[in-house]
């Protein structure tokens, strides 16, 4: 080779030196600079995971500070199948094996799981302490835990109808848990680490302490000891009497306060899942019922509000039986004359029906729904809430009417009841109830505070004074709650005895009823209200038998709890009358201490404020004569089946009512007041038969 073509040679190898030395330095150029920030994400992407601290949900407490829900740490046990061999010594078949032996589970399930070849799939959450040290010292590849945390209810099933629980992912799924979600829930809390090949994190080192996401807490006006009484005492009527269920709610009448609330049956929410629907069930909420006598105090309060009576204005209870369109209404005992005061003392349905009737509707359904019946109370949002029945007064028959002032033809919520019981021993103050306290943020800051709140003033403080002594004389000897009496703390109270409505709506059950009592102590200073319902009781059904155990119970022991002292006074009911104060207004004085007037403007368009309600100034005829004042317009009648009754002088609504069940094909003429009739009265009739009736228009 000459040195022409030894020249040539050596410059094409320059040249390709060149070129690749070139190329070199342009990639090297283009990885650490054109490209150095994709490149940077995609290798910190591979190395790089993402620790979760977990998210602690907020405590729930009672009003004394004590847990009813908290969160605890527990580990679950994951898998990242790709990790896991399908062949080898180690694979996974052995490795669904060894944990379907260790913790029970279906090794085809697990089996399953792992072939599935995802990087994180849950086998178990949560495992106990033992069934974590038992899957850690098989060293299985692949298998790995996840540090979470779960509701625990430290009292079990305490207020737990009312408590709920909280699902496997930490969300509310019923009661307080579910309406409060917003604030005990916490978001995650992730920390940026480095990981193997493997996936396994590198936590070198952490500057500070790590913390995990925490929920705000919520605060109970509940207190848990009183909590504990009330479901001992429930508990302890429903096995005694043979209740299908029960209820029980104690509030503090000054505040709206609700202090305790029990349901049987219940149910533990550590284990909610092996509970049915019938025991999760919050019945106060959701179970509305017909009252029966209790509902009479309300009927009474509202006539001696209006001044169409006074505590002893006599009322005629018709020695027992009085017939109501085409019904019969009875009485216990063949009572006689009553003033309003024994109407209460011995709960008599005819008294109570005679005094609804000259409210009359319009005025006794105003009344009551000013009582807040009929309407949902929103308390602390919890779901499931029913408003009971109490039907407009345009869409009552004449013996609804009667039936609703002596507590049927209507229902309502034990919460209701105690509202409007609370009310009568609040001065006629009516509160809203509530049950959440405050809520506090992770540093213990409040968010959230719940304040007494008054609704509205339903009666004058005369009017519920009066109603607070005829609930006295029915406790005292007598009376229909004597049982109900408080050795140190005198009650103030009624029974009530409600035959069930049939599952159709039409008729009562016959042998079922729905027994309670509702009343409130001390007598002369209400410190809580207490209703007790019992629910089909088989050993026996008044409620002055079945129901004032549990009440006398509850009131014995949570009275001394709250650092409230017996007294010596007997509790002799205490009168009060209506005068003048030194500044003109009108106030009540009760045992010599005057009482200023509380009048409570209400809000514009309050469907309880179109009637016009007077406060206790009316001086009603000491005289009146309600056997011949009440049911004027619908006078007793002699019916018997199959035989023509007596129409005379009844209007043609009337005559609709009486003649529905004959089934006669009748022809009207004119209007106003019956005048003749064919057939005439007496007259055997039958389905089908062909009748006229004529009026005096």
């Amino acid at each position: 080779m000459n040195s022409k073509q030894m020249k040539t040679r050596l410059k094409w190898v320059c040249a390709i030196f060149a070129m690749v030395f070139a190329a070199v330095l342009y990639k090297s150029f283009s990885l650490t600079v054109l490209e150095r920030h994709y490149l940077k994400g995609k290798a910190d992407a591979e190395i790089t995971g993402h620790l979760e601290l977990g998210a602690v949900r907020g405590e729930i407490f009672d009003a004394n500070g004590e847990r009813l829900a908290a969160s605890l740490a527990v580990n679950s046990l994951y898998a990242d199948a790709s990790l896991i061999p399908a062949e080898g010594e180690v694979n996974r078949e052995t490795v669904a094996l060894a944990l379907s032996e260790t913790l029970g589970l279906e090794r085809e399930w697990v089996k399953g799981k792992l072939d599935s070849g995802k990087k994180f799939i849950y086998l178990k959450r949560p495992l106990s302490s033992e069934e974590y040290e038992a899957v850690r010292a098989l060293k299985l590849p692949g298998i790995g835990f996840k540090k979470e945390y779960r509701r625990a209810y430290p009292n079990g099933s305490l207020a737990s109808n009312f408590l709920g629980f909280v699902g496997i992912d930490g969300q509310g799924l019923e009661g307080l848990e579910l309406s409060l979600d917003k604030f005990l829930k916490a978001g995650q809390e992730k920390l940026k680490v480095k990981q193997d090949r493997l996936g396994r994190f590198l936590v070198d080192k952490i500057d500070g302490e790590l913390e995990q996401n925490r929920g705000a807490s919520a605060v109970l006006t509940i207190d848990r000891r009183i909590q504990y009484i009330t479901e001992k005492a429930l508990a302890k009527a429903v096995t005694n009497y043979h209740a299908k269920s029960g209820m029980a709610l104690v509030m503090n009448p000054r505040t709206g306060a609700v202090i305790s609330a029990a349901v049987w049956p219940t149910y533990d929410p550590n284990n909610y899942k092996s509970a049915d629907n019938d025991s999760r069930r919050n019945r106060i909420l959701t179970d509305p019922f017909e009252p029966g006598s209790t509902f009479k105090i309300f009927v009474v309060a509202a006539a001696l509000e209006e001044g169409l009576v006074t505590p002893e204005t006599t009322v005629f209870a018709e020695n027992g039986a009085f017939r109501v369109a085409n019904h019969t209404v009875r009485d216990t005992h063949n009572y006689g004359d009553l003033t309003i005061s024994q109407v209460i003392k011995y709960s008599s349905n005819i008294g109570s029906l005679k005094i609804g009737a000259i409210l009359q509707k319009d005025l006794l359904y105003n009344y009551l729904t000013r009582f807040s019946f009929g309407e949902k109370t929103g308390l602390a949002h919890l779901s499931g809430e029913a408003p009971g029945v109490l039907r407009h007064p345009g869409k009552w028959h004449p013996i609804d009417e009667a039936n609703i002032a002596f507590g049927q033809g209507l229902s309502v919520t034990a919460l209701q009841m105690v509202m409007a019981m609370s009310s009568l021993a609040n001065d006629g103050l009516l509160m809203r109830p509530y049950i959440v306290d405050r809520v506090l943020d992770s540093e213990g800051r409040i968010i959230e505070k719940h304040e007494p709140q008054i609704l509205r003033q339903v009666v004058s403080p005369l009017t519920a004074r009066q109603v607070a002594a005829m609930l006295r004389m029915a406790v005292q000897k007598g009376g229909t709650a004597t049982r109900a009496e408080v050795a140190g703390y005198p009650v103030a109270g009624k029974t009530g005895t409600a035959q069930k409505v049939t599952r159709g709506g039409r008729g009562y059950a016959e042998g079922k009823y729905v027994a309670s009592f509702i009343g409130f102590a001390p007598y002369h200073d209400p410190q809580l209200a207490v209703m007790v319902v019992l629910d089909e009781p088989s050993n026996g059904y008044y409620g002055g038998t079945v129901a004032t155990p549990a009440f006398k119970e509850i009131m014995e022991n949570a009275l001394p709890l709250l650092d409230i002292p017996p007294t010596s006074d007997k509790g002799d009911p205490v009168w009060p009358i209506l005068e003048r104060n030194s500044g003109g207004a009108p106030g009540v004085v009760d045992g010599g201490q005057p009482t200023n007037f509380i009048r409570v403007r209400l809000k514009k368009n309050d469907r309880r404020a179109r009637e016009p309600i007077t406060f206790g100034e009316k001086k009603p005829d000491q005289s009146l004569n309600l056997a011949d004042a009440v049911f004027v317009d619908m006078p007793a009648l002699d019916i018997a089946p199959g035989v023509m009754p007596d129409l005379q002088g009844l209007t043609m609504r009337q005559v609709l009512d009486v003649m529905g069940d004959y089934e006669l094909e009748l022809e009207f003429s004119g209007s106003g007041r019956v005048i003749g009739q064919s057939p005439p009265p007496g007259t055997a009739v039958m389905a089908g038969q062909s009748g006229s009736i004529f009026f005096d228009k």
